[in-house]
């Protein structure tokens, strides 16, 4: 039978069959890596849910009076656009560091 085939049907010889290595310690470090990114991520959205929404307020704001600054309007559209930016570019990173601490498989 081909090796492949006795591995799927479970009747490959015990010698040829190898136990999964763990590292305990490590997989306990990178489940609290896990876990800290996690947190950093609800932390960063919401700053940006706050940060947006004080954007929008300000934007509702200046509706509400018919007359304000330009300048006033333009820094509020920017600061919704920023921090829409900030949040790609931090959950990106995330991505990128979550997928760093991933165990290396051969």
């Amino acid at each position: 039978m081909v090796p492949a085939k006795a591995i799927q049907k479970d009747e490959a010889p015990l010698a040829r069959r190898k136990p999964i290595q763990t590292n305990k310690a490590l997989a306990d470090t990178r489940q609290g890596r896990l876990a800290r990114l996690d947190a950093l991520r609800i932390e960063i959205r919401a700053l940006i849910t706050e940060i947006s929404h004080a954007a929008d307020v300000e934007l509702l704001d200046l509706m509400a009076e018919e007359i304000g600054s330009f300048a006033r309007h333009k820094a509020a559209q920017d600061a919704r656009t920023w921090a829409a930016t900030a949040a790609m570019t931090l959950e990106t990173g995330l991505m990128q560091l979550a997928r760093a601490t991933q165990p290396v498989t051969e």
